[in-house]
This record gives C-alpha cells, sequence and structure tokens, in this order.
C-alpha cells in the first residue's frame, strides 16, 4: 500500500474520531434534561471504542489504552441511567401490549414506580455531577487526546487484520452462548456482535475493503444488524424481568403483581454462519 493512501486511511479514521468525539460531547450537554441525550452518548462511545480496537495496533497500545480506559469508565458512569431507562421504555410496551384491562392497570401502577425510580437515579446522578459538566470535560480532554494519537501509522491492512480478530472473537462468544444457553453468554455475545456491526460501519465509512484473512466478509452487514437487534430484545426483557423481581420484592404488600405474559419474539434468533 502507498504512503499517499496510507495517509488518506489514518486522516479518514482521525476525521471519524473526532466527529464521534463532537457528537459525545453534545449528548452529554442535553443528556441532564432528556433521555435519548444518554443513549446518544453512550452510542458514541461505542462506536469511538470500536474504532480504536481497530486501530490499537497500528498505533500501539501504549498510546490506546488509557483513552479506551477512560471512555470505557465514561460508558460505565451512564449505564445505570441507560438501564433504568430500557427498563421503562419495555415496561411502556408491555402496557400497550396488555392482553385485559387487570393486566393493563397493573402495569400502570408499576409504570409510576420504575419511573420515580428513574427520577431518583438521574436526580442522584445530578447530584454527584451538575449538568453533566464532569462528564463534558472528561469528553473533551478525550477529544484532545484522540486528536493526538498517531493515526498516521494506520492503514487498510490494519484494520482488516483486527477485524479478523473481531470476527473471531464474535464467532467464539456465539458458540458458547448457544452451548450454554447463560444470560451472561448471550449479553457477551450480543456486545461482541454489536462491536463488529459497528466495525463494518467504520469500514464503510474509512472507505476500506471489508475483507477477513484476504477473502470478502461472508457474512452480510444487515445479518449482523439483525441478529443484534434480536439480542437486544433479550436483554431488555432481562432488565425488566430483574426490575420487576426487585419491585415485588420491596413492594409485595403494597402493589400486587398481576401474572403477566411473555412477550413474544416475533422472529426466532439467527446465528452468524
Amino acid at each position: 500500500m502507498s504512503p499517499r493512501t496510507t495517509t488518506r486511511t489514518g486522516e479518514r479514521a482521525a476525521a471519524l474520531a473526532a466527529h464521534e468525539a463532537r457528537a459525545l460531547v453534545a449528548a452529554l450537554a442535553i443528556a441532564p434534561g432528556e433521555p435519548a441525550g444518554v443513549h446518544e452518548a453512550r452510542k458514541s462511545l461505542r462506536r469511538l471504542r470500536s474504532l480504536l480496537a481497530l486501530a490499537r495496533s497500528a498505533l500501539g497500545k501504549e498510546a490506546v489504552d488509557p483513552v479506551d480506559d477512560e471512555l470505557r469508565a465514561l460508558t460505565k458512569s451512564l449505564s445505570a441511567l441507560r438501564d433504568g431507562q430500557v427498563v421503562l421504555d419495555t415496561a411502556q410496551r408491555m402496557a400497550r401490549d396488555a392482553g385485559t384491562s387487570d393486566e393493563a392497570t397493573n402495569w400502570e401502577a408499576l409504570l409510576a414506580l420504575l419511573s420515580r425510580q428513574q427520577e431518583h437515579r438521574l436526580a442522584e446522578a445530578l447530584r454527584d455531577d451538575p449538568g453533566f459538566v464532569r462528564r463534558q470535560a472528561l469528553a473533551h480532554r478525550q477529544a484532545e487526546r484522540l486528536r493526538q494519537l498517531p493515526w498516521h501509522r494506520l492503514h487498510g491492512g490494519d484494520l482488516r487484520n483486527a477485524l479478523a480478530r473481531s470476527v473471531q472473537r464474535q464467532e467464539r462468544a456465539q458458540a458458547t452462548a448457544l452451548a450454554s444457553g447463560r444470560v451472561d453468554d448471550l449479553h457477551a455475545w450480543r456486545r461482541r456482535s454489536r462491536r463488529l456491526r459497528m466495525q463494518l460501519a467504520a469500514f464503510r465509512k474509512l472507505r476500506v475493503r471489508r475483507q477477513v484473512h484476504g477473502h470478502p466478509l461472508a457474512v452480510a452487514p444487515r445479518h449482523i444488524a439483525e441478529l443484534v437487534d434480536q439480542l437486544g430484545l433479550l436483554q431488555d426483557l432481562a432488565l425488566l424481568q430483574q426490575a420487576l423481581v426487585t419491585l415485588e420484592q420491596s413492594q409485595a404488600r403494597a402493589i400486587p403483581v398481576a401474572k403477566r405474559r411473555r412477550t413474544a419474539i416475533h422472529s426466532p434468533i439467527h446465528p452468524l454462519t
């Protein structure tokens, strides 16, 4: 690969990282008053970390890992708020799909409790970090550190080698989850599949051929996206179940919990082959 092509790949990767860093800052700015802000911030964080995973070998782990560690910590700091919102959104869908008036009434009561819990989580987060100013400052610092990474070292071959490793990790996670059926393994499968989907999207934006070991990727990106969505539905239901178990334990005498119907998954999960 010529130096000219290498420089272009690095420039595009640097520009993509800068774009996601700006999106992260913008999302954090609205997050205290808009639940979608937390969701968008976490998406930008995942995209940045997926890109760094692709570039780690070329840029050097001593340069990449400290930035990735900070981005991971920022992601974790938003997890409780995002999970709480997912629980609320899923419960609202269940309420809309209630089959009886008793079930609908029960879901409305549960929604009120879940909503108060989420309000408490946000209040706690804002008490610790008013206006998410500290998080925004951290995002600005990481944006500068991202800008200073040696992106000029990066070329398409590095990205394709990293993609091959990502495919292997996804395949191992898939095999483990299908063999065990454990919730933790299903979540790991989803995380690996989601990272692979984001990395393939990055390949498209960077205009790099999607190849593994010199051959075109066997699985279409849309199939990976469908898999991630299906596994995401399972995770949303698992989060809701966990939240309801906690509520049932704390509100057993105050709120009678009607029997809940299991939400049907409209299509079976199709592993990547």
